[in-house]
């Protein structure tokens, strides 16, 4: 116990985690649709096509009962139905525009479950995942064999899955180059090097094919580190949300504590708080398959609100007003005003997906900082000082 809680005062004194993606996978569950065959952010890979690509439960009103075949998501109440392999017939390559263009360099973890349908005749080793860039919007034929593409990921060639009962996952790493924005799931082998088992002789008059259920599709950062959100100040019966979005792949990996109390709170990415009067520390605690054990902390600090005319309220006002970026939008130098320095601060620019791109500790009124390395777009100047907490700012970039 001991140990734990020297962790705990290590991370709040050294905290510096920047929010990041955690699953870059957009409804890698397939729990939103908009119709039976038109689930949110993912479609054919020529972009109309919907061949085979819709979610079990919105198809065929419930899950487990789905198009002659029976299975329970691997989570959530949906999966989605697709095939993967008919000799001289169309395939089904379902595409998913992900949350944020993969970083170069950075080496991802990914993972997707597969089930074969109870009246498939034949199982196969062919199960891939393919991670592109814009090349992917030139492909106009989407239901033939696409071989001329090297997935980064797939299931070893001749390791036949013929499990229609339990889910079975495809799992594998890989380094990115920085151009990839799309995922395409499918069978990358040509008809006559996929190798297929036999087994279920009674089906065998449809033919050799296979369809299959996918569910729980994952990307994340190999060794993603924790991330319990940016310390920040909020008024009494206000509430503010903690750590990253829910997702599937990141929610079981993470327990959150309140200190001093060492008895979880919920198990979760991120959630809502609502706490009273005071200083409000939560840890979160992360555990991954992709990575090792992380641990991060945010501090929630409630004021006292009596009216609109209360001193904290236009306190908070007043001193936002005293800190000035200007020219904004800019794409050189950005000047930083605070009138209410009196010492020094940390002043951050921060990213919309809430990653710190520039640090730097400043004990000036009046400070620069040089931006032009910065893409096009929104970004976030945070100052904080001891004193009043948290000011933050809207940048934009514009070249």
């Amino acid at each position: 116990m001991k140990n734990y809680f020297l962790i705990l005062c290590f991370l709040i004194c050294c905290k510096g985690n920047a929010q990041r993606v955690g699953n870059y996978v957009a409804n890698g569950s397939f729990e939103q649709s908009y119709t039976c065959l038109v689930v949110k952010n993912w479609m054919s890979i020529d972009s109309s096509n919907v061949w085979w690509a819709g979610a079990a439960g919105v198809c065929n009103g419930s899950v487990p009962f789905s198009n002659g075949s029976y299975q329970y998501p691997h989570s959530g109440q949906n999966h989605l139905i697709t095939n993967f392999y008919y000799p001289s017939a169309i395939r089904g390559y379902p595409k998913n525009r992900l949350k944020s263009t993969l970083q170069a360099g950075k080496t991802y973890c990914v993972r997707f479950y597969v089930n074969l349908f109870d009246y498939d005749p034949y199982g196969m080793d062919g199960f891939a995942a393919y991670f592109g860039g814009s090349e992917i919007d030139t492909i106009t034929h989407c239901n033939i064999p696409l071989t001329y593409i090297t997935p980064q990921v797939k299931n070893p060639q001749g390791n036949i899955i013929t499990d229609t009962l339990n889910w079975v996952a495809i799992t594998g790493t890989f380094t990115a180059n920085g151009t990839e924005k799309y995922l395409v799931l499918g069978n990358f082998l040509s008809d006559e090097d996929t190798d297929t088992l036999l087994i279920n002789p009674a089906e065998t008059w449809r033919g050799v094919g296979v369809d299959l259920y996918i569910d729980d599709v994952s990307c994340i950062e190999v060794d993603l580190p924790a991330y319990a959100g940016r310390d920040t100040t909020i008024f009494l019966n206000d509430s503010v949300y903690i750590g990253r979005e829910n997702d599937f792949a990141i929610d079981t990996g993470c327990v959150w504590y309140k200190l001093p109390n060492t008895t979880a709170i919920d198990t979760i990415s991120g959630f809502w708080v609502k706490p009273p009067i005071g200083t409000h520390t939560y840890v979160v605690r992360q555990e991954l398959e992709c990575s090792s054990l992380k641990w991060d902390t945010v501090v929630v600090t409630v004021k006292e609100k009596v009216d609109t005319t209360d001193i904290n309220v236009n306190e908070l006002r007043i001193e936002n007003e005293k800190l000035r970026i200007y020219p904004n939008p800019t794409s050189g130098m950005l000047n930083v005003e605070c009138e209410m320095l009196n010492g020094e601060a940390e002043l951050q620019v921060i990213t919309i997906l809430g990653k710190v791109i520039k640090h730097s500790i400043v004990t000036t009124k009046h400070s620069q900082i040089d931006v032009s390395g910065l893409d096009n777009g929104i970004y976030f100047v945070n100052f904080k000082v001891e004193k009043y907490g948290n000011v933050t700012k809207k940048l934009i970039i514009s070249k």
